[in-house]
């Protein structure tokens, strides 16, 4: 039987296989008493089990989403400040 994921349950896999990642290592630099390690994009990519160009576009998206909330973020917190005034 072959089973084909969509793109939804694509994003959430991949989401949750890196969210493990970072967890992993993060626990073992904390238990190792060192600093945790940076992991390149072909690493981050080969853990997924998906291709270097769709994790490309993973994170050009991620950061595109991290930019676009943290000018939110501004300028919700720019709102406050000028009506504390």
């Amino acid at each position: 039987m072959i089973c084909i994921e969509s793109s939804e349950q694509q994003d959430k896999r991949i989401d949750l296989m890196l969210r493990e990642m970072v967890v992993e290592e993060g626990l073992s630099a904390f238990e190792e008493n060192r600093d945790y390690r940076i992991f390149t994009i072909q690493e981050m990519a080969d853990f997924a089990g998906i291709g270097f160009e769709t994790m490309r576009r993973i994170e050009k998206k991620a950061l595109s989403n991290f930019k676009k909330h943290m000018l939110e973020l501004e300028q919700n917190n720019y709102g406050e400040r000028s009506t504390n005034f």
